[in-house]
């Protein structure tokens, strides 16, 4: 798309990635959610990982004017896990989003190719898992992944939120 970039994130970025994502998820997954779930989760959802912002692989997408209009990385370590679970060849795409006003412009796919080019070429990763929104199925399809399952995304010990676990082997 003419005019976006792509930049690696920093800690320095959470206050514009958090507001992205409050923009994102509470326009962009109202029709796949019911308004109490997206509500409960959107606590959760919003809010940028400073672990993330620190990796080196998660990015954003800015517009000619500075603005983060789009967001996503990976990571080897598996999401959740608190041992450092790391599986060779394997990579986990997190937190993307892309603000409403430039949805369907491609600027998740700029940002997906970047996690595949910077995956390959660092960690030799042959394959990409995902737990996605309901709402992002559809890209995440276009991209080559595959539902693999239903998954429960364990927001608090007394919410889940309902999301699929997706995988996709990289060419």
């Amino acid at each position: 798309m003419s005019g976006i970039t792509v930049h690696i994130a920093t800690p320095d970025d959470a206050s514009a990635v958090t507001a992205l994502f409050a923009r994102s998820y509470s326009a962009l997954l109202v029709d796949d959610y019911a308004p109490e779930i997206l509500e409960r989760g959107m606590a959760f959802l919003a809010k940028a990982n400073p672990d993330l912002l620190a990796s080196g692989t998660y990015y954003l997408a800015r517009a000619e004017t500075g603005d983060v209009v789009g967001a996503g990385g990976w990571t080897a370590v598996r999401p959740g896990s608190k041992d450092g679970d790391v599986q060779s060849g394997l990579a986990h795409v997190r937190h993307f989003a892309v603000d409403p006003a430039y949805a369907r412009k491609g600027i998740a796919s700029m940002l997906f190719d970047r996690c595949v080019r910077d995956a390959k070429a660092s960690e030799n990763v042959t394959r990409f898992e995902c737990y996605s929104t309901l709402s992002a199925r559809r890209f995440y399809e276009s991209r080559g992944f595959r539902v693999i399952g239903d998954f429960a995304a364990p927001f608090a010990p007394d919410f889940t939120f309902p999301s699929l676990h997706m995988v996709c082997d990289l060419d």
